[in-house]
């Protein structure tokens, strides 16, 4: 599912400022130029349940166009950032209930391979060892040109309560402006809604109805030597920083869940009740939904025209 990006915290020179703002009401009147919006009298997609898996292709573009407007935008400010590869999706946000899927657990077991590349790359990131080369006042200075002066300018109420804060300038801000042109609405929408698949689970997993096949589960698991309250507990077992299982292990012991995922009708449940769920969560925060969504359906082609068009547009 698609994530925005999220700003550090930092502090801002006056002087970034007003570079970073012209730059942006300049890059806005050229991108946000165009029919990004469906035509007269053409009906709105159907609306989305919360947890529904988004396009990946979709993701990877909007991800890389946002990624190229940071890099540009740091550039026009006197600092190098390379441009982060997509990542896609964690094992635990493709298997959220129970692992279901033997060729991925055969390849994988419970994704520890997955982790080790996902660590490797964040210990090589370039962008992280430029940073930490900079002099400590330029570090500064290119922290608050990334991220604004402060987490201030933007505010959203979470379902549940709670406030989010986080600053309406700098890059990162910029970057998601000139790519789905009102950023308050952006992080609003977004922020809620990653909260609320956080919800959704916890929906989904209190059900009486998948606490039943989770019982045929558990004595499916059993009979084969495996004492876990829920596939979670298996997963943590299989990736124990203290003392992870070895690969075959881990992969015999994934295809096991697989197995009793399929025969307790566990899978099936949970995929029933995340569709429910979702789609009540969805209902009940249709504004949200109907606001990402357009959002979203809107910064398609101007990601493609900021991929299309190079760097320094």
């Amino acid at each position: 599912m698609p994530r925005s990006s999220r700003a550090r915290r930092s502090l801002l020179a006056a002087g970034v400022v007003v570079v970073a703002v012209c730059a942006t009401l300049v890059f806005s009147a050229s991108v946000l130029s165009g029919p990004d919006v469906p035509p007269a009298g053409e009906p709105p997609p159907p609306l989305r349940p919360i947890g529904a898996v988004a396009s990946p292709a979709d993701d990877r573009l909007l991800h890389d166009a946002e990624q190229r407007l940071l890099r540009d935008c740091m550039g026009r400010l006197g600092f190098t950032y390379r441009v982060v590869p997509f990542a896609g999706d964690t094992e635990s946000e493709l298997f959220p209930y129970v692992v279901d899927d033997a060729a991925w657990a055969r390849r994988h077991g419970y994704g520890a391979d997955l982790r080790r590349q996902r660590e490797a790359h964040a210990k090589s990131d370039p962008n992280r060892a430029y940073f930490a080369a900079l002099p400590a006042d330029r570090r500064a200075e290119a922290l608050v040109a990334a991220n604004g002066p402060s987490p201030d300018g933007l505010t959203v109420r979470l379902p549940g309560g709670g406030t989010l804060r986080r600053s309406d300038r700098g890059c990162v801000a910029e970057a998601q402006r000139g790519l789905y042109g009102d950023i308050g609405a952006w992080f609003r929408s977004s922020a809620r809604l990653d909260v609320l698949e956080q919800v959704l689970r916890g929906r989904v997993v209190a059900d009486t109805a998948f606490r039943a096949s989770l019982g045929g589960w558990q004595r499916c698991m059993a009979r084969a030597g495996h004492a876990f309250a829920a596939p979670a507990a298996a997963r943590a077992a299989a990736l124990s920083p203290a003392r992870p299982l070895p690969r075959d292990r881990a992969v015999r012991l994934a295809l096991t869940e697989v197995r009793c995922a399929e025969e307790s009708a566990l899978s099936r449940t949970a995929r029933r009740l995340d569709a429910h769920h979702g789609g009540l969560l969805a209902e009940e925060y249709r504004t949200d939904v109907e606001a990402r969504d357009r959002l979203r359906a809107a910064a398609l082609p101007r990601a493609r025209r900021i991929l299309g068009a190079g760097p320094h547009t």
